[in-house]
């Protein structure tokens, strides 16, 4: 459940009325007494910092208490044709947790890039531990060939790219017991790249949750935040060094010589090329 559906539980438990809204822009608007809340409809909470309404806050916003930290991993480009995979890992505090949710952190896909930028940027001010692993073009395309060389598929890719700065982010960490949350995508291949090979999780210490949706997790949608702007600079680094807009191109209009420079070759349409 969101922070919005725990205030409107608040408000039902609560006896507090809700107000008329004063714009198209707002989704629901409280005043009474000291109480002030505005909600926006992309997400954005604004409310008067005193005791009344700070009581009614802190019953929106939750965290695990029993977690040193809450890491949550998530990967921006599998989807797109053009530019890098960028899989990021974030590591919080259980007081991040509540900042972010503050600040309005959601799931990527549900904000404009501006957004994304702007809480991007937010979310580095506060010195939040983060690891990324960006796979350029080149670095893609030459490892989705030795894992299919090797009988491995993209979910081995994405597994690996998870388990990379899932495991980079752990070591920087001290604590004694963290949970990861993971957005699913295929449980045994990434349970194996954590669980498996020369560095092996501790399970007693690590507790893995690999969830659907898993952005509507505050470190996975944090991850999700980071990793697309991250994205979103990097294909407009690559388009100014090319001088074109790949978000608005087919593959088709590219020279060949070019695309294993900026394009997933294994795409279907850019084998059509």
């Amino acid at each position: 459940m969101d922070g919005f559906e725990r205030l409107k539980g608040v408000i039902l438990t609560s006896g507090i009325r809700k107000s008329p809204v004063t714009s198209e822009h707002e989704l629901l608007r409280i005043k009474q007494g000291k109480i002030s809340i505005v909600v926006y409809k992309s997400g954005k909470m604004v409310y008067e910092d005193n005791a009344d309404t700070m009581k009614i806050i802190n019953q929106i916003f939750v965290h695990h208490s029993e977690y040193d930290y809450e890491l949550g991993s998530d990967e921006v480009g599998k989807g797109e044709w053009y530019g890098p995979l960028i899989a990021v890992c974030t590591a919080l505090k259980p007081n991040d947790v509540v900042e972010l949710q503050k600040m309005g952190v959601k799931d990527s896909k549900q904000l404009s890039i501006p957004e994304i930028h702007r809480l991007a940027d937010q979310i580095r001010s506060m010195n939040i531990l983060f690891t990324v692993t960006i796979l350029s073009p080149p670095t893609y395309n030459e490892m989705i060939v030795q894992f299919k060389k090797e009988n491995k598929n993209l979910n081995e890719l994405l597994a690996w790219a998870h388990s990379a700065a899932i495991k980079a982010t752990i070591d920087k960490l001290q604590y004694q017991k963290i949970r990861v949350v993971i957005d699913k995508f295929d449980v045994e291949k990434t349970f194996r790249r954590l669980y498996g090979g020369v560095y092996i999780l501790d399970k007693e210490k690590v507790e893995i949750i690999q969830k659907s949706k898993g952005e509507s997790e505050i470190p996975v949608a944090a991850s999700s935040i980071i990793a697309k702007d991250i994205f979103e600079k990097e294909v407009d680094a690559m388009g100014n060094a090319f001088g074109m807009n790949f978000r608005k191109m087919n593959p088709q209009d590219l020279p060949k010589s070019i695309l294993e420079k900026v394009a997933k070759l294994h795409f279907k349409n850019i084998q059509q090329n």
